[in-house]
């Protein structure tokens, strides 16, 4: 990779950040170039040397959003052999993932995702479907290891897993960050770690 490719690189994530640092305050629908450009301390003509319009960086906020939460499941596959562990941690990056990036829950339950931006929402749903997927196999890993117990289903599992989480980020969005999510995710493990043992 050139410098010039990874200079290029670095400035989209840095603008990405910024929008989601905006996003954090602010409703999607009033994001606009020139307060990224001036949170960044740039010209607005310099983003669009990298993003060719709004609608582009809001594009590449989920990527974004995609790749923190693939590097979360690739992190506890790298430190977590069991697979109890692994989801019990994945729920505790999903806890810190949310708490500290308001804008993400912003930009999720947003009328431009959810309104008439066909594309950003199926955009969305491929992403929540290949995080899915990488749940069931986190299980059915745990199942073939004995840790889970055979007699459920991998994907309704996974997609309970998911409703530990998705609920709680909509209140935490709704209540403007007063939702205590870690403290929701302390109490539901206990219960959703029954469901997988069975004990």
């Amino acid at each position: 990779m050139t410098t010039e490719k990874m200079a290029s690189d670095i400035r989209k994530e840095q603008i990405v950040e910024a929008a989601l640092h905006i996003l954090s305050d602010n409703e999607v629908k009033k994001l606009k170039i020139t307060e990224i450009a001036g949170h960044l301390g740039l010209a607005p003509s310099a983003l669009y040397r990298h993003f060719k319009n709004r609608d582009a960086i809001l594009s590449a906020i989920l990527e974004h959003i995609r790749g923190k939460l693939y590097r979360n499941l690739e992190n506890v596959r790298q430190t977590k052999a069991n697979a109890i562990d692994r989801l019990q941690e994945l729920l505790i990056r999903h806890g810190r993932l949310i708490s500290r990036n308001q804008g993400i829950p912003r930009i999720v339950f947003s009328d431009e995702l959810w309104g008439q931006e066909k594309i950003k929402r199926q955009r969305m749903y491929r992403i929540v479907s290949g995080y899915l997927t990488e749940l069931e196999d986190i299980i059915r890993e745990g199942q073939e290891k004995g840790e889970i117990r055979q007699d459920i289903d991998a994907g309704a599992v996974a997609g309970m897993f998911f409703g530990i989480v998705q609920p709680a980020a909509l209140l935490w969005h709704m209540s403007e960050g007063q939702f205590d999510i870690e403290d929701h995710f302390t109490r539901a493990w206990p219960i959703f770690l029954r469901l997988l043992t069975g004990e």
